[in-house]
């Protein structure tokens, strides 16, 4: 049973366990692969990646949710939970201040209209 490497267009080699299957119907002998892993490009070295699945995230990333937030190694929850009440209040702040920024200018832009209605009617 040959290793057979193949290269995805980001240059990421592959490898698998290949054997040979014969297909009565079709009558040819047909590739069955098995994936082993990546290929370490400066040691040509397969690199096992199995068993990824269901490993805890990485200690930077966060939770999805604050309630999960204590699953999160090396990061309080309640931490996450008043950190984010925090980015929420000033969230809540510059929503505010977005408001009134968008009246001021629709007051200016008002004024400007009228200013500019008064000087045609000043030249006509």
């Amino acid at each position: 049973m040959p290793i057979v490497k193949y290269k995805n267009q980001s240059g990421i080699e592959y490898a698998y366990d290949q054997t040979s299957v014969y297909d009565p119907v079709k009558k040819q002998s047909r590739p069955v692969r098995k994936y082993l892993g990546r290929v370490d490009p400066e040691t040509g070295e397969i690199i096992s990646t199995k068993g990824k699945r269901g490993r805890p995230p990485k200690a930077g990333k966060a939770a999805k949710h604050p309630e999960e937030a204590s699953a999160v190694p090396g990061v309080p929850g309640e931490e996450m939970v008043r950190e984010l009440e925090a980015l929420r209040a000033r969230l809540q702040e510059k929503e505010e201040e977005n408001r009134e920024l968008k009246e001021r200018c629709e007051a200016l832009m008002n004024l400007l209209s009228s200013i500019k209605e008064q000087i045609d009617n000043t030249i006509h």
